[in-house]
């Protein structure tokens, strides 16, 4: 019993600690509009729990036809977990993010957020995945068994998952700036295609590893750290993409509505936190905190332009500016009291 417990334990913190430092990196480079945590929890929890029980649920409806056809030929297992687990794991994944593209766009601003997105959901699915290997190797093989399935899992593989479903979140963060409807289509379905094709490589490679004495292993490793490099240049472009949107103040600026100087504050992170550290130092949290509020609405603006301009975005779209005009100029005559 306290092996188990320890087990327990120790399994959670293992594939949890990791995940969340990864997490807080993520959330960093998301410089300029930071999503609510309220809602990356969510996003966080639907990987972790429905998404995996009704991929296990449909998985185990599937597998009677799959056992039918294939029997227990090679092919059974290769058909299972290539084909049948990255379909039906990477479209319940897919789904919070689909629900927020459709349904809260306001929090859904580009690239950089499908990407979040898309890790937050893969983390979550991944934490209880793994947690759940290493208690089993600790009860078939004991404490060898599970530093062995933690090497692999955490150290070699702990990003797979989160990035495979941010393919999927960066085609959902590429439509939502697109104006045509095939684009809008494409993207998403793009992004998905890739992710489960990301998934059947890592996971064909393990299932074939034993007649291929490791070498598809090693082959699986190379493409998965691939895509996580190539994650991250879109992380760069996503961010410098986001940048180039400030460029749409140039009239708010020319216009009154904002200052030069709030405009240098608002575009560069640096700016921003020397600022905000200032406002906290000398006037203590709750100034600090009007003031960012303050900053935030400017960025929105900046951010609503662009996705009028970008997509194409009608009358809704002109009244968050216009209601961010007004409330900027009231913002800013309450912080000069």
């Amino acid at each position: 019993m306290g092996t188990c417990l320890l087990g327990l334990v120790l399994s959670v913190l293992a594939t949890l600690i990791p995940s969340l430092f990864v997490i807080g990196v993520l959330w960093w480079l998301d410089r300029y509009e930071k999503e609510p945590l309220w809602l990356l929890s969510i996003i966080f929890f639907w990987g972790a729990v429905p998404a995996i029980i009704l991929s296990l649920i449909v998985q185990i409806v599937l597998d009677i036809p799959l056992t039918k056809v294939f029997g227990g030929s090679a092919f059974y297992p290769l058909a299972n977990m290539s084909v049948v687990a990255p379909l039906t794991e990477e479209t319940f994944k897919a789904l919070v993010i689909l629900a927020i593209f459709l349904f809260y766009r306001r929090e859904f601003d580009g690239l950089m957020d499908g990407i979040i997105y898309g890790a937050l959901v893969g983390f979550g699915f991944s934490v209880v995945e793994d947690t759940f290997a290493l208690m089993g190797s600790l009860g078939s093989e004991g404490w060898g068994g599970w530093g062995v399935t933690a090497a692999m899992r955490i150290g070699l593989y702990n990003l797979n998952h989160s990035l495979f479903t941010s393919c999927t979140g960066a085609g959902f963060g590429l439509a939502r700036n697109s104006k045509g409807l095939l684009q809008k289509l494409l993207y998403p379905l793009g992004g998905w295609l890739l992710a489960m094709t990301l998934h059947a490589i890592h996971n064909g490679g393990l299932v074939v590893a034993e007649s291929t004495s490791g070498l598809s292993c090693l082959a699986l490793t190379v493409v998965d750290w691939m895509g996580v490099a190539g994650m991250g240049v879109l992380i760069w472009v996503a961010l410098r993409q986001e940048k180039g949107w400030f460029a749409e103040l140039n009239e708010e600026l020319a216009a009154g509505v904002i200052t030069p100087d709030e405009y240098r504050i608002a575009s560069s992170y640096r700016a921003r936190f020397a600022r905000g550290w200032q406002v906290f130092t000398r006037q203590g949290p709750i100034a600090w905190l009007r003031w960012s509020r303050y900053v935030q609405m400017i960025v929105d603006l900046a951010y609503k332009k662009h996705q009028k301009k970008a997509a194409g975005e009608g009358a809704g779209t002109e009244r968050m500016i216009a209601n961010l005009r007004e409330r900027i100029a009231r913002a800013r005559a309450e912080l000069r009291r």
